[in-house]
């Protein structure tokens, strides 16, 4: 009796070191599970913001500039990434504006309307660039194939100008026709660089990138006539810009992720 007993308790006992033994080790293959995404095929779209200080000549007519602009990428199973870019730039600071408009500035300053009295004229700096990226992500991390560092540059075309305010056009001499003697019209080709990081992830909403921008524009003027100058400009121009750029990646297209599991 007492040897059944024993036989039955030590049974029970093996029976419980198996279950322990399992769950444990049922609870250690959990653990060593590894999720890893590969990289992927994505098409997207991106919105960003970027402030910008002026170099080179043309930080002798505008101050620094705040931009915003729509991206269209392609990234390769490869990461490599192909773009085109749209940016709209702009400033309320215009530099040397007393040697614009010095032909239609009376003794006191003041550009006078048609009514004899002093005009509320106003300018802005504008500027766009149209340019095609190619670049690459270096990602740093394994479980996040699509994200990383990246590097670009890129070439296109730049146009700048002086957006002249003439409420209700009380300035005859600065009518829309008139005004192209006034607005320093550029335009020319543009070289592009740009370091940062980007981060595309499964969740929509959490995609995007920040980085260091850099645009040198070589242009020249655009007008028959410079009424400053009473001559045409025969000049040319290096306008470079440089600042920081942030955007946030809208995926239009992207191939479903690959989860790779590691068991030890």
């Amino acid at each position: 009796m007492a040897r059944q007993m024993f036989r039955r308790i030590r049974n029970a006992g093996c029976a419980l070191l198996l279950l322990l033994w399992g769950g444990q080790a049922h609870a250690q293959t959990q653990m060593l599970v590894s999720k890893v995404d590969s990289a992927g095929l994505i098409v997207y779209t991106a919105a960003h913001y970027g402030y910008f200080l002026t170099l080179g000549d043309l930080k002798k007519e505008s101050a620094n500039l705040m931009g915003v602009g729509m991206d269209l990428g392609l990234k390769t199973l490869s990461n490599w990434s192909f773009n085109a870019g749209f940016t709209y730039c702009f400033s309320g600071n215009v530099k040397g504006t007393d040697s614009l408009f010095r032909m239609i500035t009376n003794s006191n300053g003041s550009i006078m309307d048609g009514d004899g009295q002093p005009a509320d004229i106003d300018v802005d700096q504008r500027l766009w660039c149209l340019r095609a990226e190619a670049g690459k992500i270096f990602p740093i991390s394994r479980n996040y194939r699509n994200s990383g560092i990246q590097l670009k540059l890129g070439a296109g075309v730049e146009q700048r100008y002086v957006y002249i305010k003439n409420p209700e056009n009380r300035v005859a001499a600065l009518t829309n026709e008139y005004k192209k003697g006034y607005d320093r019209l550029s335009m020319g080709c543009m070289l592009y660089q740009f370091v940062g990081y980007t981060h595309i992830s499964k969740t929509r909403y959490t995609c995007f990138y920040i980085g260091v921008e850099v645009m040198e524009g070589f242009t020249h003027r655009q007008r028959d006539w410079d009424f400053s100058l009473m001559a045409k400009d025969e000049r040319s121009f290096t306008d470079i810009m440089a600042g920081v750029k942030a955007g946030w990646i809208i995926p239009l297209y992207k191939k479903e992720y690959q989860d790779t599991y590691y068991f030890r």
